[in-house]
């Protein structure tokens, strides 16, 4: 009996350290109580790599002969991707335009088509996929290496007002406004998009008013942000690509919209609080990639109005948010374990009613949408999460929506 009990004591024993051991190699992050003040030093004592990408040697071997930016116009009886070329000091030149298939919304609740994630790169760039919210539909473009594009198919968006869409390998999926519903697709040779059997779910309600949709870092988890129902839902993903629905978990902070994944896959959501003056705030969550979100020091507010897009730097040690209300962008801080730190409430000043923004992928410049004033602001990034205004590129269509960069 007693060699029993020794037994199962040391089984336990191993199944704890190897767990234990796992979720450090895991993990990988320290712990909050590592900083004496508990404030982390932002610099990360000079090693902080997206502050490394500021440095004059990074700038003197920054290449831009061929990066380009995307937006689309949104417009009720044509939509056309607008497509700008990055010069080497951040300013942009229209290059050309092209017609999506599909129609945009223009104005949709007074707002136009609110949502992050319209347009979507794959990773080698060498694919373009947008939304066309008037006409129920989703697009695929071939990107080429001058930037131009050439349409290559549009489909149905298995709902109504389509307003965000992600993609992970050769799996689209697409979040539709008004029917509150996914639908998923599997992407073939020459862009095609052919819509997956039992991949077309409602959300967690029919009054989600969704405004963004990702994949998890691994490709396992689906995530909605929903606005009306103050959630982030989940979808599982099988190996096929099929999703089903998971779980709802209760938002920390009120109206999340968009997220992006920083440093050791946390997640960073925006809380646009009801467009409550000074009110905003962001959340980090852990558990993204086992579907199991948590929050890690709750929302923490920036003091802006209606912060509302969203995006990291390049190895996530900062997030930036827009915010529409109060015309400006606020940056904060992503340290090892997660927690978030606000930085600057206004990192730098926009035009009117900024929307989505993005940081290109040389990690030098920030581009934002200004729909109020109809212009594209440009910014290069400084240390410690800070942002330095290039200029404005004008004549932006009056409902334009989403941004990436290359």
């Amino acid at each position: 009996m007693k060699k029993n009990i020794q037994l199962i004591t040391l089984v336990f024993a191993s199944i704890a350290l190897t767990f234990s051991s796992c979720k450090k190699a895991e993990d990988n992050i320290t712990s909050p109580q590592s900083s004496t003040n508990g404030t982390p030093d932002f610099s990360e004592k000079g090693t902080n790599p997206d502050d490394a990408d500021m440095s004059a040697e990074a700038s003197a071997a920054r290449h831009l002969d061929e990066a380009y930016l995307y937006t689309e116009s949104n417009g009720v009886n044509q939509n056309d991707i607008l497509c700008y070329k990055q010069h080497s000091d951040g300013s942009l030149t229209l290059k050309g335009t092209t017609t999506s298939g599909g129609t945009g919304i223009g104005s949709y609740k007074g707002f136009g088509l609110d949502g992050q994630g319209a347009l979507a790169l794959s990773d080698n760039h060498e694919w373009l996929y947008a939304v066309n919210a008037g006409s129920n539909s989703i697009s695929s473009f071939k990107v080429h290496s001058d930037g131009s594009l050439t349409l290559a198919h549009t489909e149905s968006s298995g709902g109504q007002v389509p307003i965000s869409l992600c993609i992970y390998h050769h799996y689209l999926y697409v979040v539709n406004d008004s029917t509150a519903n996914i639908s998923g697709y599997t992407i073939g040779a020459g862009g095609t998009l052919t819509a997956m059997t039992g991949a077309n779910l409602p959300l967690s309600s029919s009054t989600a008013h969704p405004a963004q949709i990702g994949f998890s870092p691994n490709g396992e988890y689906l995530y909605i942000t929903e606005r009306g129902t103050n959630s982030i839902c989940s979808f599982d993903v099988n190996i096929s690509g099929l999703a089903s629905f998971d779980q709802t978990f209760s938002s920390t902070g009120v109206t999340p919209f968009g997220f992006s994944i920083a440093r050791n896959n946390f997640m960073v959501v925006s809380n646009a609080n009801m467009g409550i003056p000074n009110s905003s705030s962001c959340t980090s969550y852990s558990g993204v990639n086992p579907g199991t979100i948590t929050s890690i020091n709750g929302a923490v507010a920036n003091y802006q109005t209606a912060s509302c897009w969203l995006a990291t730097t390049k190895y996530g040690r900062f997030a930036y948010t827009a915010n529409t209300g109060s015309d400006n962008i606020s940056s904060y801080y992503v340290a090892p374990w997660g927690g978030i730190y606000l930085v600057h409430p206004s990192a730098s000043r926009t035009g009117t009613a900024p929307k989505d923004l993005c940081v290109t992928p040389n990690n030098y410049y920030v581009y934002v949408l200004n729909t109020g004033s109809q212009t594209i602001g440009g910014f290069h990034r400084a240390p410690i999460g800070d942002l330095v205004r290039i200029g404005t590129t004008p004549n932006l269509p009056q409902f334009a929506t989403g941004l990436v960069a290359w």
